[in-house]
């Protein structure tokens, strides 16, 4: 019986396991949380992305490019895609330019409940006021993320630029 209790009282003062065991714990959190930190970096890059494709394709609408082009709208979107193709496959981008005469005038294309409406290739003329957005929906880069999120991970990723053309 005092051989029982002796190996009872050594049992619990052993030590060699202890640091696997917590590590064991808190690594499906640890692991997850780094996930999510480069799920959000990839979501950050894509933003970046977007923002200077979007503002490098509307220097084509405001200095007066795209409309004098053959077909100013296929101009416009390979510039967008040529930005975007390292995070974002061109079928999968929306884009929607629209023009008036004052900005008042101008709505966005992105609804409330965060999908694009209906988008169209408007660019105006000299001195017409211009709104372009182009945005997508990105995928979970990082899939145990998608799936831990489901339908709450849907981002709408837009970028918009607002201006007035030159007088070309």
């Amino acid at each position: 019986m005092n051989r029982f209790f002796g190996r009872i009282a050594r049992l619990l003062r052993a030590r060699r396991g202890v640091t696997a065991l917590e590590f064991a714990l808190v690594a499906p959190m640890l692991l997850t949380l780094m996930l999510v930190v480069m799920e959000g970096g990839i979501l950050l890059f894509g933003q970046a992305a977007l923002d200077a494709a979007t503002a490098n394709a509307a220097r084509l609408i405001r200095t007066g490019q795209a409309q004098q082009a053959t077909n100013g709208q296929a101009l416009f979107t390979n510039a967008v895609c040529t930005g975007v193709a390292s995070v974002v496959s061109c079928g999968s981008l929306w884009i929607d330019v629209k023009s008036g005469t004052s900005f008042a005038a101008l709505t966005s294309s992105v609804s409330t409940t965060g999908s694009p409406g209906t988008v169209s290739f408007s660019p105006g003329g000299p001195s017409s006021d211009v709104l372009v957005q182009v945005g997508y929906t990105p995928d979970s880069s990082v899939p145990l993320v998608g799936a831990l999120l489901g339908a709450a991970f849907a981002p709408l990723m837009v970028s918009t630029q607002v201006f007035q053309n030159e007088a070309y």
